[in-house]
């Protein structure tokens, strides 16, 4: 799971998965008209965030190596990926055709529209949105790299700053469901610090915890908590889930699961990127096809049968293409 790390936390590494999982059916439940499935799937992405800073703390906190070998490690982890998608993309977009080479060309360098003259709630990346999730990742990553040797009373004050921020925001939000449209593009750079200082804390305290939960429970507990229903304390209900549940839910996975409950852990792991990159564009290709054919609105049925082909598509591209590409580009 962590790069250059000499141990594996392969409970993490299958509740990565499980929340790719979670993020794609809330996707799909939004995008069929079912907001009762997984209303709180977006919340997997804080819990990437705190993943995170986590296993960047573990990976690269005291290993000797310079910014821009930092950069080029995580280029090489997420670009492949981002770069497939971003064409693959320019393909199925029907409206505003004369926008898509602008688009491909910010896409391939993961640079967001924060300056479009549309309206304040327009994607970041139209040709894969959920890549903004990966473009605040690279940045926060390389804005902690510098700094992750600071001192535990810094760190502390920046989470303690930061608490009240993001109970005002989450309050004023009626939750923290942001980051994909440049009108709330400030606070999703706060969404994103707060769980990665989360998750970095989380590494320099696990010393002191003894917490150790088997995997398939904190799985269970995980989708438990993405499929809540909303309510009206849902900003509340947000706060504490990122605040305090997933950092628990980190400290309690650090373990490496043998067997077959680790060998699950580890196919859930390398499936999750994959699937959180491509879900949208796996989906959009298949509603083309669905239509083609004759389809109407978006029945049980399809979904039924697109879910399954997505993550057979996600798993075939990390065969096929990202593992590949990654191996080409560590030996250049």
């Amino acid at each position: 799971m962590a790069e250059g790390a000499g141990r594996r936390y392969g409970t993490l590494d299958g509740l990565r998965g499980v929340a790719a999982v979670g993020v794609m059916l809330y996707h799909v439940g939004s995008w069929t008209g079912r907001a009762w499935l997984i209303p709180h799937g977006y919340l997997a992405v804080d819990f990437f965030f705190c993943l995170s800073g986590f296993v960047l703390a573990h990976a690269y906190g005291r290993r000797e190596i310079d910014w821009l070998g930092f950069m080029r490690q995580r280029l090489i982890r997420l670009w492949p990926l981002i770069a497939l998608t971003m064409l693959a993309g320019a393909t199925v977009i029907i409206e505003h055709r004369e926008r898509v080479p602008g688009w491909l060309g910010l896409g391939l360098l993961m640079i967001p529209r924060v300056w479009a003259d549309d309206n304040g709630f327009s994607p970041l990346f139209p040709l894969n949105p959920p890549a903004w999730s990966l473009f605040f990742e690279l940045v926060v990553g390389a804005a902690w790299f510098p700094i992750r040797r600071l001192g535990v009373m810094g760190h502390v004050l920046m989470v303690v700053l930061l608490i009240p921020v993001m109970a005002y925001v989450a309050h004023g939000m009626g939750g923290v469901l942001t980051g994909w449209d440049r009108g709330t593009f400030v606070i999703s750079f706060l969404r994103t610090i707060f769980a990665f200082l989360l998750g970095w804390g989380c590494y320099r305290i696990q010393a002191f915890t003894a917490l150790g939960v088997p995997a398939w429970i904190l799985a269970i507990v995980l989708l438990a908590i993405l499929a809540f229903p909303w309510t009206s304390l849902n900003w509340l209900y947000d706060f504490v889930c990122v605040s305090v549940a997933f950092p628990l839910m980190v400290l309690a996975g650090r373990q490496d699961p043998d067997s077959f409950q680790g060998a699950l852990c580890r196919v859930s792991g390398a499936i999750s990127y994959p699937l959180y990159a491509l879900h949208w564009l796996g989906w959009e290709l298949l509603l083309r096809l669905f239509r083609a054919i004759g389809g109407k609105g978006y029945p049980v049925g399809f979904a039924l049968v697109a879910i399954p082909v997505v993550m057979a598509f996600a798993w075939a591209v990390l065969k096929l293409y990202d593992e590949p590409v990654r191996r080409r580009l560590k030996a250049l």
